[in-house]
């Protein structure tokens, strides 16, 4: 697949992301966020940038001289914003196609932005503060690039993803249960 569309194909599935914080895939959007954050370590050590890390224009320290199409930026742009992302997951989309622009990242480093795509797919933002980045009631501690890079791969694949969140969606309704069942009934 062409930079072009490998480009194109991205800003297609952008297109299509739902940007509700969707709480009953929390744990997954969680562990994408984790491994997000060791990729994107391993492009700041690689780099030198350091001080850049855990959000930024990878891409753009690759090579600088290759960017997305402006007008396909542009358009990914509005395109998410209208339909609700915020400005730093606005941003994150406009990193992710200027990475996918590149004709070879020169590097034999994972994609740092798949796991941040899935994570979108998978039920949208997410909100960072105080040194954890949120989806719903669940946190990430962002940490230091150091614990990342100390991080070891976390499986990604939907079948495991899938499973985390089952996993804990059956937690969350037998709490809901035992609280149900525990509270006395009121009459009329």
């Amino acid at each position: 697949m062409s930079a072009d569309e490998r480009t194109r194909a991205l800003a297609d599935r952008l297109a299509r992301v739902e940007w509700l914080d969707d709480e009953e895939r929390a744990p997954s959007r969680a562990r994408l966020m984790s491994e997000y954050l060791r990729r994107a370590a391993l492009w700041a050590q690689q780099l030198d940038a350091a001080g850049r890390w855990p959000f930024f224009d990878i891409a753009q320290l690759v090579d600088p001289g290759t960017r997305a199409d402006p007008e396909l930026v542009r358009e990914v742009y509005a395109q998410v914003a209208a339909r609700g992302a915020n400005h730093l997951d606005r941003r994150l989309c406009e990193y992710a196609l200027h990475f996918a622009a590149l004709a070879e990242p020169g590097s034999t480093l994972p994609d740092p932005f798949a796991p941040l795509i899935e994570l979108y797919e998978r039920g949208g933002q997410f909100q960072q503060e105080a040194g954890l980045i949120y989806f719903g009631p669940m946190g990430v501690k962002l940490g230091s690039m150091a614990d990342h890079l100390a991080a070891e791969p976390v499986a990604t694949d939907p079948a495991a993803l899938d499973a985390l969140d089952a996993a804990w969606q059956a937690r969350r309704e037998e709490m809901r249960r035992r609280v149900r069942a525990g509270r006395p009934q009121r009459d009329g």
